[in-house]
């Protein structure tokens, strides 16, 4: 049976009631990063989740949500962002990827990226037995689906 709350906001704001102290706390595993945004309404500071894959000094990642993503919304105000990487904490901009060519490479890497933590995520996500492609064809619908999202790291190497 698949998660009939997957995609949803309140299952969003489900997950990151758990998962953002998990990240604070403990190493933020491989293929996922710890996004701090500014609130739009509030000029909070908002945290949240995200897979994310990196080429270089540029983060890729997916509003899953797409144009109903709060933390969208809220980099599209105020796009410099900060994110914890395992151990290491970066500042930088976030910018929705609308160049065809910088789309298609960046599709490419976010499907074809498959990290350990992707299992545990389809799991929980999908409520069925993760494989490499069932993982792989998630990551295609979420791209498809969804906003994609480049952060480009100030200072990283």
């Amino acid at each position: 049976m698949p998660n009939p709350f997957a995609g949803s906001r309140g299952y969003a704001r489900l997950s990151n009631i758990f998962m953002v102290p998990i990240f604070r706390l403990l190493p933020i595993p491989r293929g996922f990063i710890l996004l701090t945004i500014t609130g739009r309404r509030t000029g909070q500071q908002r945290h949240r989740p995200v897979r994310a894959v990196r080429r270089d000094n540029t983060l890729y990642t997916v509003a899953m949500l797409g144009e109903r993503s709060d933390w969208l919304k809220n980099i599209r105000r105020q796009p410099h962002v900060s994110v914890k990487v395992r151990g290491n904490r970066f500042e930088g901009l976030a910018r929705q990827v609308t160049d065809p060519a910088e789309v298609q490479a960046a599709t490419e890497l976010y499907i074809r990226e498959v990290f350990p933590v992707d299992y545990t995520d389809y799991a929980s996500y999908h409520w069925g037995f993760p494989t490499r492609s069932k993982i792989v064809k998630a990551h295609r619908a979420w791209v498809r689906d969804g906003v994609l999202v480049a952060i480009t790291l100030d200072g990283a190497s």
